[in-house]
């Protein structure tokens, strides 16, 4: 009777996160769309209360957010530019209040379009199948949910992650990767220079920003994150115009070189900040 009493209890707890994950997915294709309708902002507030809130609670919010998320696109109610650059935020968790780096993305002209940290849309991405309804069943459904496609870097084999953040980009039309690591957090940290590579190879521009839980270095990812996003700009600029002019190609390479270079030596910084200068016209 007690085995009952728990395969009944565990099924209404996966119908209930599977209830979130729906509302979650209807969200997600509301996102997508460009010109944004919510601030990115907004939308990691939203996914970080999943972690905070009642699971039916959290769904039922959201269900009544998809409803206005649908009026906002009816009435064509759009927050964003059409041409604004899609960066998507990936690595460590960026945790509520901690959201100085997607408000810097947006405070600099960009579009927080995706989140893939586990505080974002990786913690509901993949819903549990359960094939055999017994206690067991769904013990063994809720393992293979919560291991096999995991993406965390802590597993030895991620590429399923690459893979992910790949078809992220492709779906979400990502311009620009904003590579987040949580001071002392280096499993993530070790993965980025493998993630650059992928990137590099997509020709989709990355930086690395590094921060802790502290505002003192606002100022400083506020001029990396400034920079990054007018490289984006100047990349579709030259793209739309469609031919190689020396001067946009000048002005592209002296700011990869700045944004790329401030996380360097002293004597590596000095010099971007000659390169950053005359890319900006001072």
């Amino acid at each position: 009777m007690m085995c009952g009493e728990w395969a009944q209890s565990l099924a209404e707890g996966i119908n209930m996160v599977g209830e979130a994950q729906y509302e979650m997915s209807e969200f997600l294709r509301y996102r997508r769309h460009d010109p944004a309708l919510l601030h990115g902002t907004q939308v990691m507030a939203i996914m970080n209360a999943y972690s905070y809130m009642p699971v039916k609670m959290w769904a039922g919010q959201m269900h009544k957010l998809n409803l206005e998320m649908r009026l906002r696109l009816e009435q064509e109610r759009f927050v964003g530019r059409k041409n604004q650059p899609r960066i998507l935020v990936t690595g460590s968790p960026i945790a509520f209040p901690n959201i100085k780096i997607p408000l810097l993305i947006e405070e600099m002209g960009g579009i927080l379009a995706a989140d893939e940290t586990c505080m974002g849309e990786r913690g509901l991405y993949d819903p549990v199948s359960v094939i055999d309804p017994g206690f067991d069943g769904m013990m063994r459904a809720l393992a293979s949910r919560y291991t096999k496609p995991c993406t965390c870097p802590v597993f030895v084999d991620n590429s399923q992650r690459v893979y992910r953040i790949r078809q992220m980009i492709k779906e979400q039309k990502i311009q620009g990767v904003v590579y987040h690591v949580l001071r002392g957090c280096l499993v993530y940290d070790y993965e980025y220079q493998m993630m650059e590579g992928e990137l590099g190879k997509l020709d989709i521009p990355i930086i690395r920003v590094e921060s802790d839980y502290n505002e003192e270095d606002v100022e400083q990812l506020r001029i990396r994150i400034e920079a990054f996003i007018e490289l984006i700009k100047l990349k579709e600029y030259a793209k739309q115009k469609k031919k190689g002019c020396d001067s946009n190609g000048q002005i592209l390479s002296r700011i990869g070189w700045w944004f790329h270079l401030s996380e360097g030596r002293p004597d590596e910084r000095r010099e971007s900040d000659q390169y950053g200068s005359a890319a900006y016209g001072y």
